[in-house]
């Protein structure tokens, strides 16, 4: 083989690496438009997701601003009383404010299973003997000073002196817990 056939056969076989990277190189190519194809769908029905997302969740906040206001509203009065001992203490200590005779207090925590967000609940069994517009207006004030206490039961009878009334009462407290 002389000079010209290997110069030849050199010029072919650079013809045939050329051809065979353009070839790799149009693959990659076509694979990579492909993949920028599927990307660019991927993000548009991320982008059509998000914005119905947002015009759910703008109708939801809409439809619910009442409930949200009036969650505001009573918010400070739960987060006043944050726990069951901090409930138990704000009662004791109303009644040890107005000097009633308690003759029984009872504390418990009861788990309430229909309410989520008011799980909780301090359970206060409290019976009272002393001057019956002493006991009514205690009451009145408690209703006033912890407007989130419930009364779930209460059962007056007559004392044993003729102005003293006896009341057996079962206080509620919800306490919040967070989320």
């Amino acid at each position: 083989m002389n000079n010209k056939h290997l110069a030849c056969a050199i010029v072919f076989i650079a013809i045939i690496c050329m051809v065979q990277a353009s070839l790799t190189m149009d693959k990659r190519t076509l694979k990579m438009e492909a993949d920028a194809d599927k990307a660019g769908q991927t993000a548009d029905t991320s982008s059509t997701t998000l914005t119905m997302e947002r015009s759910q969740l703008e109708a939801l906040k809409q439809s619910s601003k009442p409930l949200i206001d009036y969650l505001n509203l009573w918010r400070p009065y739960f987060s006043a009383i944050d726990s069951s001992q901090n409930a138990e203490l704000k009662i004791l200590l109303k009644i040890r404010e107005d000097n009633l005779l308690a003759l029984s207090q009872q504390c418990d925590v009861v788990a309430q299973k229909n309410n989520r967000s008011l799980s909780t609940l301090m359970r206060a069994q409290i019976t009272f003997e002393d001057n019956y517009a002493r006991v009514l207006n205690w009451i009145g004030r408690l209703e006033r000073e912890l407007p989130t206490i419930r009364i779930s039961s209460i059962r007056v009878a007559k004392g044993t002196s003729a102005n003293d009334l006896r009341v057996d009462m079962t206080l509620e407290q919800p306490i919040l817990t967070a989320q």
